[in-house]
């Protein structure tokens, strides 16, 4: 008996060129993460300033930040996942609202009592935001560019914090700490009404939904020529019928080698980075830079997170082995380290090494989060980024944890930035064995079924 014909919606994204609606859906995502970035360091950003206006030091400023990382921790693993059940669209337009109106509210803020709870729910919305930034970039990209859109995606995010730098020692001196939360959350809610109106769902989650003609009509806009007639079904690649998405999965035969290693590999790259980001403001400063001097360079150091972070992207969309591109990568980040300690006496000097952490640091592990976007199945990515999320923000809790800590012991400025390298070499060793995992697993997806069968909890539509 013949096999009904199907009609595989991913082979019209990778075989297409890239269409009017998904540059303007990937530009919209972009937009929603450069204000994630900015919200995510603006802690970071006004704390010398805060601490200047209250006559307390920076590292009694440490249960705010570490609050809005709990947060991210919180949304990344609980309301992140939502979108693999009720869509990218509903989760990420739900974010920008909650950490635009936290953020707005801190204006009102008459000590850091009452800055922990604001920071603390603004964290919720941007863990929900960012890794299905990434998975909504990667799901609208086809294959061959696939790894340098989810770069762009995260480069936009440290275009928010290298912008948001610049803006805050621009405005702060005269206007204030409060004005940089006012932009901080006032311009992501106003951006809410063009996410609503021009944000579209993803094809995919349509059609694993069985929302034929809205997937249908975004196909049509994608590649007119290659859409199927209605009454061929449309099909995902990988789609596991009425599994429903569970962390559960994530660790089932097949998937829990490298999911274990990617969450090693998660944590410590988001505890390099935000254990630097988080204090660069605040060890500069406490080793004699200006506050203006310690706020540019931190966004020297996002500048380089950018550019890096695309330059990397395309690397790994070219790259034969991107695993063993970015463990090499991180091995740069940790040497740059390195210079960034024993360079702290020249301004000139300490901005080009910072440029370059922020390129293998920062820039790697968006390049990191493009490579676990191929790791899972359409149906299981926004799961998958969400706990590898989650489990990066428990670095970074800890991060910034010892820096406040660091700082309060009064430890060198020196000695600070020399820590930071020892995670950089694991995030480099666990891409080596990720590299190796998959390579084992192989790539063909049908050979995933197995697992799903080990890991099948009976939860079934």
């Amino acid at each position: 008996m013949p096999t009904p014909p199907t009609f595989d919606i991913q082979r019209i994204i990778d075989n297409a060129s890239l269409s009017s609606l998904q540059r303007k859906a990937i530009a919209s995502v972009m937009a929603v993460s450069f204000f994630d970035g900015f919200d995510a360091l603006i802690m970071a950003i006004t704390a010398p300033a805060i601490a200047e206006e209250w006559g307390t030091t920076t590292a009694s400023l440490t249960p705010a930040i570490v609050a809005s990382l709990l947060g991210m921790i919180v949304g990344a693993v609980i309301l992140a996942p939502r979108a693999d059940r009720y869509g990218r669209r509903p989760v990420l337009i739900a974010g920008v609202v909650i950490f635009g109106s936290m953020t707005l509210c801190v204006v009102a803020s008459q000590d850091i009592g009452q800055i922990i709870p604001l920071r603390f729910l603004a964290g919720i919305g941007l863990g929900a935001v960012i890794p299905n930034s990434y998975a909504y970039g990667a799901e609208f990209a086809p294959k061959r560019i696939r790894a340098t859109v989810v770069t762009i995606v995260g480069a936009s995010s440290a275009a928010g914090g290298f912008l948001g730098g610049l803006l805050a020692s621009a405005i702060m001196p005269t206007l204030g700490w409060r004005s940089v939360f006012v932009v901080g959350g006032l311009f992501p809610l106003l951006l809410v009404p063009a996410l609503v109106r021009w944000l579209p769902e993803t094809v995919q989650f349509l059609t694993i939904k069985g929302r034929h003609d809205e997937a249908r009509s975004i196909l049509r806009a994608v590649n007119a020529q290659a859409v199927a007639p209605s009454g061929v079904p449309l099909t995902v690649q990988n789609d596991r019928g009425g599994n429903k998405p569970s962390i559960k999965l994530l660790f089932a035969r097949r998937h829990a080698p490298v999911t274990l290693v990617l969450c090693v590999v998660f944590f410590s790259a988001v505890l390099l980075i935000l254990f630097l980001m988080s204090w660069i403001p605040s060890v500069l400063t406490d080793a004699g830079f200006s506050t203006q001097q310690a706020v540019l360079a931190s966004a020297i150091c996002n500048l380089g997170a950018m550019i890096g972070g695309v330059a990397i992207g395309t690397r790994v969309d070219r790259s034969a082995n991107p695993y063993r591109l970015l463990s090499a990568a991180f091995l740069v980040a940790a040497l740059a380290t390195v210079v960034t300690a024993v360079s702290l006496g020249s301004l000139a000097v300490l901005s080009i090494s910072l440029f370059v952490v922020g390129a293998c640091a920062i820039g790697t592990q968006m390049s990191v989060n493009a490579v676990a976007t191929d790791v899972y199945p359409s149906w299981l990515r926004a799961t998958g980024l969400g706990f590898l999320s989650g489990v990066g923000r428990v670095g970074s809790v800890v991060g910034p944890t010892i820096g406040g800590a660091l700082l309060a012991a009064h430890v060198p400025a020196k000695t600070i930035f020399l820590l930071a390298v020892i995670p950089a070499t694991v995030a480099a060793v666990g891409m080596i064995v990720v590299g190796v995992l998959v390579a084992n697993r192989g790539q063909d997806r049908a050979m995933e079924e197995p697992d799903l069968a080990d890991a099948h909890d009976g939860s079934r539509r």
